[in-house]
């Protein structure tokens, strides 16, 4: 059957046979495998002698392949999902565990993504995210190439070069680099609650500045009603 054909059937049957065709390099089939797999709306079909989670592990850790796959091939919506599954995981109904989260293989999705020369505020999310990758998957973080992506996310645009800011500013505040902190975390301060709260212990504690304290306290309450994207601050 051709992906069309396939496409209008019932999502129940779609499944089973979309994988041929995302095996035969169907970017289209590849992408929308991921997606019932992720959706919980197809577990995988038993081969003889396999079992039921034993097909579920199977057709779950082939939705990521066939996505990383496709991404080679340059199929953007396949790397969008496909960084955004590994790098935030997926889950479904009573915790079930639809995708694992994968630093190593977000990073492999996020250079692919980066090599097509995406726009600066797409720029500043894979940058961003790139580093913020390799602050997680390290036991000791590997600072200097962390600090060099956040800074070049940093002087992009978009919500994600405000979030590299937000997280120089905090590793400055962690070292005690107050001077250098303060414009890092002013940028972000009006949307991220993290930036708001370390400017306003250095205000509290450092500058002692009570009209800049006062203006972060009450930016930092007004966030409180507000809650952060996953994978960002």
């Amino acid at each position: 059957m051709t992906y069309s054909e396939v496409m209008a059937l019932p999502v129940k049957e779609q499944g089973p046979l979309l994988k041929p065709l995302a095996e035969a390099k169907d970017n289209d089939a590849c992408l929308e495998y991921a997606k019932l797999i992720f959706a919980d709306k197809y577990s995988g079909t038993q081969s003889e002698g396999q079992s039921k989670d034993d097909a579920k592990a199977e057709a779950r850790s082939r939705a990521v392949t066939f996505l990383h796959e496709a991404a080679q091939r340059e199929h953007l919506p396949s790397i969008i999902l496909g960084q955004d599954a590994v790098f935030l995981g997926r889950r479904g109904g009573f915790g079930k565990v639809l995708c694992k989260v994968n630093f190593t293989k977000a990073i492999e999705f996020l250079d692919i993504w980066l090599a097509q020369e995406p726009e600066p505020d797409v720029r500043a999310l894979v940058l961003f995210r790139k580093g913020l990758c390799l602050k997680l998957m390290n036991a000791e973080t590997p600072w200097d190439d962390v600090k060099s992506l956040w800074e070049q996310a940093a002087q992009l645009s978009g919500e994600y070069a405000i979030a590299a800011s937000a997280h120089l500013g905090v590793y400055h505040y962690d070292n005690g680099r107050y001077e250098e902190a303060i414009p890092l975390l002013e940028k972000a301060k009006n949307t991220s609650m993290m930036a708001a709260t370390h400017l306003m212990l250095i205000h509290k504690n450092h500058t002692k500045s009570e009209e800049d304290y006062k203006e972060c306290s009450d930016i930092c309450l007004a966030l409180c009603n507000t809650k952060p994207k996953p994978g960002q601050t």
